[in-house]
């Protein structure tokens, strides 16, 4: 009786030692899919190019945020082809003495899905500008907000998020 239990036992600590195998398999890819920072998993896949501008202060000027979409993704331009996709828009907070006017957006490109029933898409890929006319005060003072977007590849969306936007102003 005591052998068969020793062999039961065995059997429960091969059982319980392939779990384990198993789990740290599975947190090994883990790791390797999703613990890199520069893994696709962690990863925005839109960054912001522009980082300071320097504008006449107290007249309307015209000025460009510079944005980067990673290569093989896309996201969706400001005015998509469907009210299911999510607009690109640029939220910009109210900044001590600078006001915004009005901003324009790039005229997205057509993107054929190869999935589904193969729909063509308004996106943006690769650098985007947004237009923003604004008056700045004299000095220095910080453009924010945010960029929100959806990024996509060819097979998946990833959830919508929301880039920081931080640019130094200068007002000569």
């Amino acid at each position: 009786m005591r052998q068969g239990l020793g062999i039961r036992e065995q059997g429960l600590g091969k059982l319980a030692a392939v779990l384990v195998l198993g789990c740290l398999v599975a947190g090994a890819q883990d790791i390797q899919l999703g613990g890199d920072s520069g893994s696709a998993a962690k990863k925005g896949h839109v960054v912001l190019l522009s980082d300071a501008l320097q504008i006449e202060a107290g007249k309307q000027a015209v000025v460009e945020l510079r944005f980067r979409v990673d290569e093989g993704f896309h996201v969706n331009s400001h005015t998509p082809t469907s009210d299911l996709s999510i607009p690109t828009v640029l939220k910009l907070e109210d900044a001590a003495g600078i006001k915004v006017l009005g901003e324009e957006y790039p005229k997205g490109s057509a993107f054929h899905l190869a999935v589904g029933e193969g729909e063509t898409l308004d996106v943006y890929q690769g650098e985007f500008r947004v237009r923003l006319r604004v008056v700045v005060p004299k000095g220095q003072s910080t453009l924010k907000g945010g960029l929100r977007y959806q990024a996509c590849d060819n097979a998946a969306c990833f959830p919508p998020r929301t880039l920081a936007v931080a640019v130094a102003v200068t007002g000569k």
